[in-house]
């Protein structure tokens, strides 16, 4: 059989069984890290050509259509993820289409000692970073109305809630935006919890005190820099196929559980319990601790303390 032939059979055929394997079980590839390796797809048919041995040519020639599949299946699945689930095509060009910068805000009460944030859309960039007099405040850049604000203060706990809206791709003038920088104020103890879909969330918590963490989300980024304030954190991660960054002070211990498919991992300061299971010198009897719960398909991680 021709080096040709096994070349396109057993690329159709990786193709045809990760897409039917797909429709009955979801499957995560990080496109960002399996697209690093197409070049090797160069590297081996190039050393099947100089390889005169038949077999030898056919079983290169087979490895590297089993990367390329997996490269386009991950680059269509990364795609479709997109698609479906954030973008919103629109050929038009009225003033619906128009951007608009915008600021949404919720007073600060000093009765209010529990704040709890809930965030929920499609794609977007998020960024928490400067803290505010108010109890929230938050810089919308986008589409005109594109962010729904809601709050309910009840005794000392104050809840905002933010709905974005869909991320809309505009082919008319080929714009993509959908930012929005929220400031926390610093008196109370903040609950964040954050469902999106491909999004980019920045969040620097060193001067905030932050009880609970909770996001959700499909392919996206994730970078976390957590302070020092709170006795305990709880931080859960549920994720597609993303980039995942945590940031630890080193005076706050940690366990981390991590529950993925097949990830990248960079996890520094930490000892190794188990599988899945990792903990800081000094945990059990630590005053200040961070718990860790990562649950995401493939996907890069990385787990570093700071002084």
């Amino acid at each position: 059989m021709k080096v040709s032939h096994i070349f396109w059979g057993t690329l159709f055929i990786a193709l045809g069984l990760l897409i039917l394997i797909n429709n009955f079980s979801e499957i995560y590839l990080a496109w960002d890290n399996i697209w690093q390796f197409w070049p090797v797809v160069l590297v081996l048919l190039g050393i099947s050509v100089l390889i005169k041995h038949k077999v030898g040519k056919s079983l290169i020639a087979a490895l590297a259509a089993l990367i390329l599949a997996v490269t386009i299946f991950a680059t269509f699945k990364t795609s479709l993820i997109f698609w479906n689930k954030d973008i919103e095509v629109t050929f038009d060009d009225n003033d619906n289409n128009q951007y608009e910068t915008k600021e949404y805000s919720e007073a600060f009460d000093s009765s209010i000692t529990r704040g709890v944030l809930n965030l929920h859309g499609g794609a977007a960039t998020i960024k928490v970073q400067s803290p505010t007099d108010d109890l929230i405040l938050v810089k919308s850049i986008g589409f005109n109305d594109n962010l729904e604000f809601s709050k309910t203060l009840i005794d000392s706990t104050g809840e905002i809630n933010l709905y974005l809206k869909k991320t809309k791709f505009h082919l008319g003038n080929l714009k993509h935006k959908n930012k929005f920088n929220i400031l926390l104020n610093e008196s109370p103890a903040w609950d964040l919890n954050f469902e999106l879909g491909a999004a980019l969330i920045d969040l620097d918590l060193t001067r905030f005190k932050v009880n609970k963490i909770d996001v959700d989300m499909g392919a996206a980024s994730l970078n976390i820099k957590l302070g020092s304030l709170s006795n305990e954190t709880n931080i859960s991660v549920d994720a597609g196929a993303s980039k995942i960054k945590i940031t630890i002070p080193e005076e706050v211990a940690a366990e981390l559980k991590i529950d993925d498919v097949l990830s990248t991992k960079e996890i520094t300061g930490f000892q190794k319990i188990r599988s899945g299971l990792y903990r800081t010198t000094g945990f059990d009897n630590a005053k200040k601790k961070a718990y860790i719960n990562i649950n995401c398909g493939v996907s890069s991680i990385k787990i570093i303390k700071y002084e």
